[in-house]
């Protein structure tokens, strides 16, 4: 209801564009341009993303290698799996190096491996300096990966802060994340 907003120090509020650009973004529902390739797609984001011609080109490759989406680069992405589309979609949100990356349910539709990589990727990226704001309702990946959590109910913060904090908050020292969710958002007994 108030306050404002900075991405890496920049003021959304009165640069918005250049803001935006330093951030990444993954949604639980993976919707590239189906009549784009991957390779097409990635290209696209990169150079919305400014990112210039040569260095686009080995990025896009990169993602694409990592994301073991290679071999596809030049099917079209409605062809691809649920999974496919996921990967396709992570890899355009970190295709331009943001510092920061919001990922809403990101390991929905990913393999076993492929979740693996990317809660390794996600530790590699806050290991570089770079914000990770994930969002899950999976507590135990929040407790394995989070450095902070903030425990959302109603659309209201109710905690936040690290896990050993949190357990203190509500007298549960060893307690897991999902009791300590439950005990902020139980109703208050009267």
């Amino acid at each position: 209801t108030s306050g404002a907003v900075e991405i890496a120090g920049v003021p959304l509020a009165e640069r918005p564009e250049d803001a935006k650009r330093l951030m990444g973004y993954i949604s639980d529902e993976p919707h590239p341009y189906d009549r784009l390739t991957g390779r097409e797609f990635l290209m696209t984001v990169a150079a919305l993303y400014g990112v210039d011609g040569g260095e686009r080109a080995r990025r896009v490759e990169q993602e694409l290698e990592r994301f073991n989406l290679a071999a596809w680069g030049d099917e079209l992405s409605e062809s691809y799996s649920h999974g496919m589309k996921q990967k396709l979609m992570i890899a355009s949100a970190l295709v331009h190096r943001p510092a920061v990356l919001v990922a809403d349910e990101p390991m929905v539709g990913l393999d076993p491996a492929s979740a693996a990589r990317l809660r390794e990727l996600f530790r590699s990226l806050a290991a570089e300096g770079r914000t990770v704001l994930l969002a899950t309702h999976i507590l135990d990946i929040a407790e394995r990966l989070c450095d902070r959590i903030g425990i959302v109910s109603d659309g209201r913060l109710r905690a936040e802060g690290t896990l050993d904090e949190l357990r203190v908050r509500t007298r549960l020292p060893g307690g897991s994340l999902e009791g300590v969710f439950l005990a902020v958002t139980a109703p208050a007994v009267s």
